[in-house]
């Protein structure tokens, strides 16, 4: 139960920082994607975790790419997602 508490203290402190703020675009299950992404985790792990296929994991991959503006950029999803909470 503290786990749980503390990833969604996490989810929640996001938004208060004006940086986190492109979050608020984000689908619930885009933003769990995302926080899997910032942790580390990788697409075959995330669909594990979320019960979804790899592709499905993809897509939303791609959706959260294209909300933050990163389509057609050679940025990495998981090392600009993890500079958002600096």
């Amino acid at each position: 139960m503290r786990i749980i508490e503390t990833n969604l203290n996490d989810i929640v402190s996001q938004f208060s920082d004006s940086k986190s703020s492109k979050y608020l675009d984000f689908t619930p299950t885009e933003v769990r994607i995302a926080d899997f992404i910032r942790s580390g985790r990788n697409t075959k792990e995330i669909a594990g975790l979320l019960g979804m296929s790899p592709s499905s994991v993809q897509w939303h991959r791609k959706n959260i790419r294209d909300k933050l503006g990163l389509v057609n950029k050679k940025k990495n999803l998981h090392t600009y997602l993890s500079s958002l909470n600096e």
